[in-house]
């Protein structure tokens, strides 16, 4: 029953999509029947993508990514783009300076880092500012990456075996 609940507002949602702004520039491509049906590989994929992204700090873009990347590695839709919301207005500021801590001491103690500390970033407050960039986005690439991981598994003992 739920079941069937789910798809129904799923067929919803892709008509009301037919004739819109998204329609006109991407075309069926919208409609593919990957990106609409849950099936336990496309929703497994449509979740990791969105648990990578969210993890991503790309915040007022990442429905967007996560709805371009559905479209084009051809997962669920609906799946991705719920999974951003991992990073919402009241945990992303945790989940961020998470990241930054490990990216702080995955990098900081590595002669690689100091190197290119050395050679490219400015001294002073845009150097601080660009160091602890890269320790963000490189907490924030291994956070997703493990998420993702983490939840195409789960959809996967969840779902049982592969259809």
């Amino acid at each position: 029953m739920l079941r069937t609940g789910w798809l129904r507002r799923q067929r919803k949602v892709a008509r009301a999509l037919k004739d819109t702004l998204a329609h006109r520039v991407l075309g069926q491509h919208l409609f593919g029947k990957n990106l609409w049906r849950p099936q336990q590989q496309t929703v497994a994929g449509g979740l990791a993508l969105g648990l990578f992204i969210a993890f991503t700090p790309t915040i007022p873009f990442q429905m967007l990514l996560a709805a371009s990347g559905a479209i084009l590695l051809g997962v669920n839709l609906p799946a991705a783009v719920a999974a951003v919301w991992v990073t919402n207005p009241l945990t992303a500021l945790p989940i961020y300076l998470g990241a930054n801590r490990l990216g702080s001491r995955l990098l900081q103690e590595t002669w690689l880092f100091r190197l290119v500390q050395d050679l490219f970033v400015p001294a002073g407050r845009s150097g601080a500012l660009l160091t602890h960039a890269i320790f963000l986005w490189t907490g924030s690439l291994m956070m997703g990456g493990l998420s993702a991981l983490f939840g195409w598994a789960v959809v996967h003992l969840l779902w049982g075996p592969i259809e």
